[in-house]
């Protein structure tokens, strides 16, 4: 790294004067192409005519190339000392970055299951379990960070999709659109054996529509605080033989139908270095979410937190936990469409990727110990055509992960024994990061009745 041999000098020369700090005079970028300087400026944690402490100034550096290269904008990103004054007291610093690749068109084919795992061991690989149709994601439309995304989708689940998010419509504020809708011929209706059931009819009748759309409002208070505010409505239907004959339980009151608002609020306080796949720092994050306001019939409010912290102890070895809880406030029966708990999205433990524990109210912890095997970029060259792909970051780590976690179920846990119960799960792996959009991960994990699994995961940081 370039910074490192002129810091090392500006220590030096800067040392004969007792200078503790510099002056941050300009900031020159090149290799911007789309994305527009306000967009990579607002992405560091620096600002013209911050006085940066000289001791610190390397791990600065190295802290602010990282947040780029998180960002999902570009492919490599070098941050350098371009001029330095002694008598001022001030430097200069030159940014040079490659854009990643934007547009990402691509046909669809992908799993309807949670995971990968739970259709490959639980489904049997079931092809009928398939979503396929075309995609495309472009996450720079305009320069500003601002992404579009349209789907068009038949299989499994028929939905059509648009989603649009502009991040710097009024200074830090941005907004953001969404509608969607989505058929289904086979519902997940009740959970037995911690595991979801299934139900398809012979005659292939649709058992599940879903229709939302809303708005959202973002504000980006600085280069670490988000605030996102998201109101949308909601409006899904059930064929009568669900209610009938698989779960009177599924919608409120026994409906066949759920009609409902949602006002949502989100607050995340992200420091730590390289977002998307943490080395050092912390982060915390806040929801909380009212659903009904007396329109349709479901009415809910609950709250979640998060806390994440890491640090390196050595050069390659970091260390991390992070530790999540969500309460219902309302203490009312929820029906079991809008339960959840642990086991959705990113709420999963190591070890259950299998099972689902539904609960109104849950709390996890999850640590890891990772060993980077290897950071390396890598010219392919010739031999790749799209310019934005011929230098290829690879990273790669050996990890290993301990997670506990307790789902509160107050009202379907007849018949679910790992509701309202603590479980843990442990277990090595391996994960490689492509590009600083794509990871890989394989994992040998066991739980708390002895079960042991591989578990293949993948990850897109858009």
């Amino acid at each position: 790294m370039r910074w490192l041999v002129s810091i090392l000098f500006l220590l030096i020369c800067t040392g004969l004067k007792a200078q503790h700090k510099v002056y941050l005079a300009d900031i020159e970028v090149s290799g911007l192409k789309r994305t527009k300087y306000h967009v990579l400026m607002n992405e560091l944690e620096m600002r013209i005519g911050d006085s940066l402490d000289i001791s610190e100034l390397a791990y600065v550096l190295e802290r602010n190339e990282q947040r780029l290269l998180s960002t999902g904008l570009f492919n490599l990103a070098d941050i350098n000392i371009k001029h330095w004054d002694e008598v001022k007291g001030s430097i200069g610093l030159s940014i040079e970055v490659k854009e990643n690749w934007y547009i990402y068109p691509a046909p669809i084919f992908e799993l309807a299951d949670r995971s990968f795992n739970v259709w490959w061991k639980e489904m049997n690989c079931d092809l009928d379990r398939v979503n396929y149709g075309v995609r495309i994601d472009h996450l720079n439309t305009t320069g500003r960070k601002d992404k579009l995304k349209l789907k068009f989708q038949l299989g499994y689940t028929r939905k059509y999709e648009i989603d649009y998010s502009y991040p710097y419509l009024f200074g830090t504020w941005g907004f953001g659109a969404l509608v969607s809708f989505s058929e289904n011929k086979e519902i997940g209706y009740r959970s037995l054996g911690n595991k979801v059931l299934f139900k398809k009819y012979d005659d292939e009748r649709v058992l599940l529509r879903r229709f939302r759309t809303g708005v959202s409002a973002t504000k980006r208070s600085n280069a670490f605080a988000y605030h996102f505010f998201r109101l949308e409505y909601h409006y899904n239907t059930i064929a009568d033989v669900v209610t009938a004959e698989l779960n009177p339980n599924y919608y409120p009151d026994g409906d066949d139908y759920i009609r409902y608002l949602k006002l949502e609020y989100i607050l995340k306080y992200n420091r730590t270095i390289f977002p998307t796949y943490p080395e050092g720092g912390y982060a915390f994050a806040f929801e909380a979410r009212k659903d009904g306001f007396g329109f349709g019939n479901f009415e809910n409010m609950s709250t979640a937190a998060e806390f994440e912290y890491y640090f390196k102890p050595a050069k390659s070895l970091i260390l991390g936990a992070k530790i999540k809880g969500k309460v219902n406030l309302q203490r009312s029966k929820v029906p079991y469409s809008n339960y959840g708990g642990i086991g959705y999205g990113a709420d999963v433990l190591r070890g259950y990727e299998l099972y689902v524990m539904d609960g109104a109210d849950f709390v996890w912890l999850k640590t890891s110990a990772r060993i980077k095997l290897l950071d390396r970029n890598f010219n392919l060259g010739k031999y790749m055509p799209a310019k934005a792909f011929n230098v290829m970051a690879v990273c790669a780590f050996l990890k290993f992960t301990w997670e506990s976690g307790y789902a509160h179920d107050p009202f379907y846990a007849t018949g679910n024994a790992f509701n309202n119960r603590w479980l843990s799960g442990y277990g090595p792996g391996i994960d490689v990061w492509l590009y600083n959009n794509f990871l890989l991960s394989v994992e040998y994990n066991f739980n708390h009745v002895g079960e042991g699994e591989v578990f293949y995961k993948s990850k897109l940081n858009f």
